[in-house]
């Protein structure tokens, strides 16, 4: 992998390339979206470099010993470079498989709108496929989608060729897998990707044990294509004790996760945040309540909202300590009308319902705060739902 970001690097740094593709991951910037944009990335590097035909192209270029550009292929981490160590699990997990922070490539890095319009160039989409205000100008580069989040096709602004994989299903790292998986066999390459590059197979299996809290039956968030990626990944790895070794790897990534002491209630809410029309929805590897009790943790949901141009905030909290609890809380200082509204409209979701119970939290009185009793509703249940309320608003 260390040739793969030296070689790319290099290249768009000079601007020394025939065609760029970009491969971006959402704004959340969690392990799945991280690790998808790298790992395929990857892929269409090794795929290009097997199947073009310098030979084939010689008579083409006139001077045949001019060297010829490549075709490069950027994996975009969605998030500034300063906000990177929010992503405490994130930077664990690269550091610790010796990935060079240097090496990765973050959203203010480059200036993505000017670079695309002046190359010959693609997008692809991993872990979303609704973008936000600010990334709207990558639609009419994208040529294909891979995402595990339900589909979503009230604000659809791509071409009609895009190819895409949605599905829905634990972990995107799963459809990644599965595509790198389908593209090779197609070559009669079969897994010589993955034997080619083994950081590939640990990152995907990972993320997916990390997606689905390690196959949890309690949880159910895994799927048989979850399961049956993972069976074929670890039929490539060496080693006699794959299912010990998966409870060691999902304890020490969801202890990275929840590393967020040092972190302000500011940090926290640019963690893990998507944002939906208007409305402000930030993740946390905490409960709600717990970052409610921290000093100024409401002042920096209105600072939040103000920065972001958001009317409601939208807080959803995850504990995994003792079993998995979920909680949520809707905060709207400058409409608070707006956020019983939407209160009202996520109480009353059936697609899936998300089985929110009400209760009073001391000390967050202007809150609208829930116990969330559907544990298996994370925040890509609740999009689609406040996708329908801003959409009639």
């Amino acid at each position: 992998m260390d040739e793969f970001f030296g070689t790319t690097l290099t290249s768009l740094n000079t601007n020394n390339f025939n065609e760029l593709t970009l491969v971006v991951g959402n704004e959340s910037c969690d392990l799945d979206s991280a690790v998808c944009a790298l790992v395929f990335a990857n892929f269409l590097t090794w795929q290009y470099n097997k199947i073009r035909c310098k030979v084939c192209t010689k008579a083409h270029r006139g001077e045949v010993d001019m060297p010829r550009k490549e075709d490069i292929f950027v994996p975009v981490l969605n998030v500034d470079r300063s906000d990177y160590e929010l992503k405490t699990e994130v930077v664990y997990y690269f550091r610790s498989k010796g990935i060079n922070d240097s090496n990765l490539v973050f959203r203010d890095d480059y200036d993505f709108e000017a670079l695309l319009n002046k190359s010959k160039s693609k997008v692809v989409l991993v872990d979303h496929h609704v973008l936000s205000k600010k990334d709207k100008f990558f639609a009419p580069f994208v040529t294909e989608i891979i995402d595990h989040r339900p589909l979503d096709k009230s604000d659809w602004i791509y071409r009609e060729d895009v190819r895409s994989t949605i599905e829905t299903v634990g972990s995107c790292c799963t459809l990644v897998a599965q595509r790198i998986k389908d593209l090779s066999a197609l070559m009669a390459k079969d897994v010589d990707f993955f034997n080619s590059c083994p950081l590939c197979i640990e990152m995907l299996r990972a993320t997916i044990i990390l997606d689905t809290v390690n196959f949890s039956t309690d949880l159910n968030k895994a799927t048989p294509h979850d399961k049956d990626i993972m069976q074929f990944l670890e039929s490539l790895m060496k080693g006699n004790n794959l299912e010990a070794d998966r409870q060691r790897e999902h304890d020490a990534l969801i202890a990275a996760r929840k590393n967020v002491s040092n972190l302000t209630p500011a940090q926290l809410l640019k963690k893990d945040v998507k944002i939906v029309g208007d409305v402000l929805i930030p993740s946390f590897p905490i409960l709600v309540k717990e970052f409610l009790k921290r000093p100024g943790s409401l002042e920096a949901v209105s600072e939040a909202l103000q920065k972001n141009n958001c009317s409601v905030a939208l807080l959803l909290g995850m504990d995994l300590t003792e079993g998995l609890q979920r909680d949520t809380a809707l905060y709207s200082p400058r409409t608070p009308e707006k956020a019983v509204q939407l209160s009202k409209h996520l109480e009353e979701a059936t697609n899936p319902s998300l089985g929110l119970s009400r209760e009073q939290l001391s000390g967050a009185k202007d809150c609208s705060y829930y116990w969330q009793l559907n544990l298996s509703a994370s925040r890509k249940q609740y999009i689609p739902t406040v996708n329908t309320f801003t959409a009639n608003k």
